[in-house]
Order: structure tokens, then sequence, then C-alpha cells
């Protein structure tokens, strides 16, 4: 297994989903691991060495904000794509919409994706 960058909860709004979700921005939450080689990085000790974990959640907010989808499953693979553009070989992307469970018996729903280069 490779060395892992976790940035877990990431949190914006966006309009994704059916048409009436899309009327006005929704919470998302999203964690990421960004699995590279991190020996050379370490062996440098220099931010510019790595992938920031500040770029993460920005590039994830900027997804989330800048575009829209009808399913999260699109929204999931569009942020692991964009993930895997900053180095990672590569990407899991967990997304979460706390408000889309609205099944009875149903606490929460996500989307897991892996994606590599």
């Amino acid at each position: 297994m490779k060395d892992c960058i976790v940035v877990i909860g990431i949190k914006a709004e966006g309009k994704h989903g059916l048409d009436d979700e899309r009327d006005s921005p929704q919470p998302y939450e999203v964690d990421a691991e960004l699995y590279v080689d991190l020996k050379p990085v370490a062996s440098a000790d220099r931010l510019d060495e790595t992938i920031d974990y500040v770029t993460v959640a920005e590039t994830v907010r900027s997804v989330i904000e800048g575009r829209t989808f009808q399913l999260l499953e699109t929204l999931a693979d569009a942020i692991a794509t964009e993930l895997v553009a900053l180095g990672a070989d590569t990407v899991r992307v967990r997304v979460r919409k706390p408000r889309a469970a609205d099944v009875a018996g149903v606490a929460d729903i996500a989307i897991v994706v892996e994606r590599s280069r």
C-alpha cells in the first residue's frame, strides 16, 4: 500500500440532484484519500514537493460549488478526477449529502469512488 494524504470533512454547498434539489444550495461533505509515495517528500521536507491539503480542500469545494450534477456518483467522479490531476497515483473520495436521506429508516447516503491515473 502506498502512503496516503487524508483530508476529512471538507464542507461546501452546491446545487446537485433532481430539479427541485438544484433550486438552492445544499450541504455536502467530502472525505478524500490521496495515495502517493511520500518518502521523497518526507526527505525533502518542503511543501512544494507534496500535494498540499489546502489545495485538496479548495479543489473539492470548487467542484461542488462551481458545477452542477444530477447524481452524487457524477459529483464524486468529477472530484476524484480533479484530485488525480493534482498528482496522486490513486484517490478515494467519499461524498455525503446529509439532506439526501429522505427514505424511511435511512440515516444518511454517501457515494465512494476510487480513481487512478
